[in-house]
């Protein structure tokens, strides 16, 4: 499913702390009876994986939205221009 991109950037201009009290709420209400086909060794490497990407958030170390989303179009336009 697609975020809308007003929603999107609605989100991005909320304060950290919201974004992440947000993400968090996402992720608990997914239901974890679901089978999603995952490995535990996948599973194990999708959390070190979103640990290391907050760990890098909290750092400072991130991209700004306007990057992200120039980059993203551009793969969108080559993707389309095949």
């Amino acid at each position: 499913m697609a975020v809308p991109q007003q929603l999107l950037h609605q989100l991005l201009a909320l304060d950290k702390a919201v974004r992440l009290e947000i993400a968090h709420t996402l992720l608990k209400s997914v239901d974890e009876t679901v089978d999603d086909a995952m490995s535990d060794e996948e599973r194990a490497r999708l959390e070190a994986a979103l640990e290391r990407s907050l760990a890098q958030a909290d750092a400072g170390q991130t991209v700004p939205a306007n990057e992200v989303f120039r980059a993203l179009r551009a793969k969108r336009a080559a993707r389309a221009a095949r």
